[in-house]
């Protein structure tokens, strides 16, 4: 089985108040997705969750990434029909 990820890092920002989840296959980093939080107020918890909540969150998208494999794959050379 291939994996899909070579390499994954999760990237704090604080300005936006957000953690950042990269992915890189080669040389160039990749942006995946990102987790944002709120310190004031969690009224949204679905778009905004505590600082802890969405460290976890990044920190777990990132180390998935790591063991995501390829099982299958098919190509159709040829068409008979």
């Amino acid at each position: 089985m291939k994996r899909l990820y070579k390499s994954t890092k999760v990237v704090y920002d604080a300005h936006l108040k957000e953690y950042q989840v990269y992915y890189k296959n080669w040389f160039i980093w990749r942006y995946d997705s990102c987790y944002k939080f709120d310190d004031q107020t969690t009224k949204y918890p679905v778009h905004y969750s505590s600082e802890e909540t969405a460290k976890e969150r990044a920190i777990y998208r990132a180390k998935s990434m790591l063991n995501s494999v390829e099982v299958w794959r098919g190509t159709q050379y040829w068409r008979t029909e």
